[in-house]
């Protein structure tokens, strides 16, 4: 028997989540959601208004699920619902700078469009921008006049976002097309240069490696994560708000792959006794070192080191990896673990904060499911890795070595990554 709602409880639910919705817009004198050009693009539910924003989640999941159960009434219209169009007018969009061809508040014409384009040609204008219609992207307000939407005056303002737009057209949606051209190329590689993201860029290095090489898309993928990780449920709080890094005193915490460092800042300055080292790769160390807060320079170093060499510093208490090891194969991550063995002295802890996948048929919503399956996809687009279930956390580190001892983990509230923690209980 299917668990699936029925289509009267998710219509019930969907009319009492948009009522509530509906009365906090009213009670704070807040308009209407639309796709106006005026609509205020930071949101009209901030994030102090959990209650609301739960139900706006809601709306979202019930209608999608209600959508599904209806096209499944028919499972051939089901199948022949995915469009292989939807991220066309996106792409083209940001690629081709459609929406900054012309300034908010004012209109345009698809050939004024073209012509700013110095590439297309006004009848494709057309094609793309009556599609990103659909889409919410642009207006046309009257036959041939084009104005902007709320959506694409944001993808004009904030070059976060179009940078995000941006890579996830032309890096992730290419990946994905080849993916299952890699997979036939490639049976069972666990090689990071075997990809659907390799297939489609016509190249043997891996993502990262590739992008060193080409410094415009490296810039833009750096700054579409910079907008992923801004979104609530990446917020650095979520590191600094639920371990107990003050248990540690004066102790040494190594963030490793950490970046520029932003992490390790926030500890710094939450935690004024901890020593923190910040370990990447050397242009991103240099990076780092060049913009260093000089206030912290006493507690927080850098150091050039790639993890798939032994660690290089000894007995530190902490060594963390926030967003590192679902990026690698299993074989890699066994090889970056086994690369802090022979440092770790008896009670130091391996801190993960990483996805986890819950176990099947736990997620409260099929929507919620496919957007966690489809983020493991994406692991496996650019790096023939995967998201991992708990179990598949302890087995890691089991196989790694037999002398850690996984401790679990916890999902903070508001987060999409979990921390979890496995300790050495191996002689020094």
């Amino acid at each position: 028997m299917s668990t699936t709602a029925s289509i009267v409880d998710l219509s019930t639910r969907i009319a009492a989540n948009a009522a509530k919705v509906n009365g906090y817009l009213v009670a704070h004198s807040l308009p209407a959601p639309s796709f106006d050009e005026n609509a205020p693009l930071p949101g009209l539910i901030p994030a102090d208004a959990p209650e609301v924003q739960a139900a706006r989640m809601a709306i979202i999941q019930d209608t999608a699920e209600l959508r599904r159960l209806m096209l499944g009434c028919t499972p051939r219209e089901y199948v022949m619902s995915f469009s292989h169009n939807e991220s066309l007018s996106l792409q083209a969009t940001v690629r081709f700078g459609l929406a900054k061809t012309f300034p908010p508040g004012s209109e345009t014409t698809f050939g004024a469009m073209a012509a700013a384009t110095g590439v297309l040609s006004e009848p494709n204008v057309r094609q793309l921008v009556r599609h990103a219609v659909t889409k919410n992207i642009f207006r046309e307000p009257r036959p041939g006049v084009v104005a902007h939407s709320s959506i694409s005056r944001l993808l004009a303002e904030d070059n976060l976002i179009s940078d995000w737009a941006g890579a996830a057209t032309d890096d992730l949606w290419q990946a994905a097309a080849q993916t299952c051209n890699a997979l036939a190329k490639y049976p069972g590689s666990e090689e990071p240069n075997t990809t659907g993201f390799c297939v489609a860029n016509n190249t043997d290095k891996p993502m990262y490696e590739f992008f060193s090489t080409v410094p415009e898309r490296a810039r833009r993928f750096a700054n579409a994560m910079t907008a992923f990780s801004e979104r609530e449920a990446g917020l650095v709080s979520h590191v600094t708000d639920n371990y107990p890094w003050g248990d540690l005193g004066s102790g040494t915490v190594v963030d490793v792959g950490g970046s520029t460092g932003f992490v390790s800042h926030a500890l710094a300055r939450k935690f004024p006794l901890l020593k923190l080292i910040v370990q990447d790769l050397p242009p991103v160390i240099e990076k780092a070192k060049s913009q260093a807060p000089p206030e912290l320079a006493d507690r927080v170093s850098y150091m050039a080191h790639d993890f798939l060499t032994p660690q290089p510093v000894r007995g530190a208490d902490v060594y963390f990896f926030r967003s590192i090891l679902h990026n690698w194969p299993t074989k890699y991550c066994l090889r970056i673990l086994r690369n802090h063995v022979g440092v770790l002295k008896p009670g130091a802890r391996v801190v993960v904060m990483d996805m986890v996948l819950p176990d099947k048929g736990t997620v409260a919503s099929a929507a919620e499911e496919e957007r966690l399956r489809g983020l493991d996809l994406v692991m496996l687009e650019l790096f023939n890795a995967h998201e991992r279930e708990m179990d598949d956390w302890r087995a890691l580190f089991a196989e790694a070595d037999a002398r850690f001892e996984f401790k679990g983990g916890w999902l903070p509230k508001g987060s999409n990554k979990w921390i979890f923690v496995a300790e050495w209980k191996g002689e020094s």
